[in-house]
């Protein structure tokens, strides 16, 4: 919860429309209305109490990001350079995954693996609240090393439905602590004790399965190098040639295997990749020409449409 101050108006008219000026321009939140609800007045001060209704935050520690989602914003089809553990608080959450749609409830927690194309949007009108834990290479590294005391990047955590409540609260308590500015010993014993409570977490032969299910080697090669050249000026043409098949035959192929175009598909690359330029400290316009955007408003376009919020707002949520 946030809380903001504004001066009043002398005259009782300019009251309302003095503060919904200063709200439209500072802490307008994907269209939400103003509330008076939100609000006491204190003195000559209208008090705002707001609840951030999309937030990023990254801890201390490497490898993870949180997202808190209050409001009815639909994610579309996307993809995650890592894995994303993701839950719901309240009220359920409709996803679409490798052709299937399915709903998640309280009471159940939801892994993806890296690059997999899903999409998600709240299940009814009532109140949500979407969990989700961006969780890295750099992450499993170092959660490794919480398990065992050393690292050998051999860590496996599969596409997955966990249906354990406990499960459930530790990964909101995780969540929460994440949100909150929790010390760091306390968001590695909840780390622990939540991944301990999955059965399918392995010490294998991979940390960071990339490959997708079902898909072909051509596929996957093509992948792997639009992932190694995402920021490159990409051709049909060209990826055809590396699948060795027809530029039909690859749209064909992809789409079915993947679940988006190869357009879309690279277009998601781009953005995860000016995502991790913003959080590292550049400016906006540098994220856009490094990770392949033609200029500034195409990304900032393409990042609201994907995430929620304008890429100024998120970097600004990153350094709070």
């Amino acid at each position: 919860m946030h809380k903001f101050r504004f001066h009043l108006g002398t005259a009782p008219q300019s009251l309302y429309e003095k503060f919904q000026c200063c709200y439209e321009l500072y802490f307008k939140f994907n269209d939400r209305n103003f509330s008076w609800r939100d609000c006491v007045l204190s003195n000559q001060y209208i008090i705002v109490r707001m609840s951030i209704p999309l937030q990023y935050k990254s801890p201390l520690y490497p490898g993870v990001e949180a997202l808190s989602c209050k409001n009815s914003f639909a994610f579309a089809g996307h993809i995650h350079n890592g894995h994303v553990l993701w839950l719901n608080s309240e009220g359920g959450e409709q996803y679409s995954l490798k052709g299937c749609t399915n709903i998640l409830q309280p009471g159940s927690v939801s892994i993806i693996e890296p690059g997999i194309v899903h999409s998600n949007r709240p299940w009814s009108s009532a109140r949500r609240h979407l969990r989700s834990l961006y969780l890295g290479e750099e992450f499993f590294l170092y959660l490794e090393k919480l398990f065992t005391g050393e690292v050998k990047g051999k860590l496996t955590l599969p596409t997955s439905v966990i249906e354990n409540r406990k499960c459930w609260q530790l990964a909101i308590l995780l969540h929460e602590g994440i949100l909150n500015n929790e010390d760091q010993l306390l968001l590695e014993e909840l780390s622990i004790s939540l991944f301990l409570q999955m059965k399918n977490l392995q010490f294998g032969e991979v940390i960071y399965r990339r490959s997708l299910d079902n898909s072909s080697d051509r596929i996957n090669t093509i992948v792997e190098f639009m992932r190694a050249g995402c920021s490159e000026n990409l051709s049909l043409n060209n990826l055809a040639e590396i699948a060795q098949c027809t530029s039909y035959h690859l749209i064909r192929l992809f789409r079915n295997q993947v679940g988006m175009s190869p357009h879309a598909y690279l277009v998601q690359l781009r953005l995860e990749r000016a995502r991790e330029y913003i959080d590292s400290g550049q400016g906006i316009a540098e994220a856009a020409f490094l990770a392949g955007f033609s200029d500034q408003s195409h990304l900032s376009r393409s990042f609201k449409k994907r995430y929620g919020l304008t890429p100024g707002l998120y970097g600004s949520q990153k350094l709070s």
